[in-house]
């Protein structure tokens, strides 16, 4: 039996480090979508089928937490794995209570990325 191909959205601010997360999620196996900033991702989310939101957290005008908040608002269940540089306990509280799945610290390393990825998987297909 083949592997499942899912559709991965990457929101990130940096297009370099948006490059490097497509080329992995790409090595997985996986589609994988980009999104420069939150109203790109959220055209996005209104078309295509996503199984797993890669966000950001330090972005320019709306950051990853609010956009996180106003998609759960709007009934977005999507998994939810947050990619920051900047992971101090006030960014971890911001999101708390916005059901994230995992936190992934930039520099990101592959092998972390992968096992988060597939946890997340997992987690989902033992759901169905």
């Amino acid at each position: 039996m083949e592997p499942t191909v899912r559709t991965i959205l990457s929101v990130e601010n940096d297009e370099m480090i948006r490059e490097m997360i497509v080329d992995m999620v790409e090595s997985l196996g996986h589609r994988c979508l980009e999104s420069g900033n939150a109203r790109e991702a959220m055209e996005i989310l209104e078309n295509e089928r996503i199984d797993l939101l890669l966000l950001d957290i330090h972005m320019p005008a709306v950051r990853g937490h609010q956009f996180l908040r106003f998609i759960r608002n709007r009934g977005y269940k999507i998994p939810v794995i947050i990619v920051s540089g900047y992971l101090q306990k006030d960014v971890l509280n911001q999101v708390r209570d916005l059901d994230v799945q995992g936190v992934l610290a930039k520099p990101i390393h592959v092998k972390r990325f992968s096992e988060e990825i597939e946890k997340v998987f997992a987690a989902a297909d033992e759901d169905i």
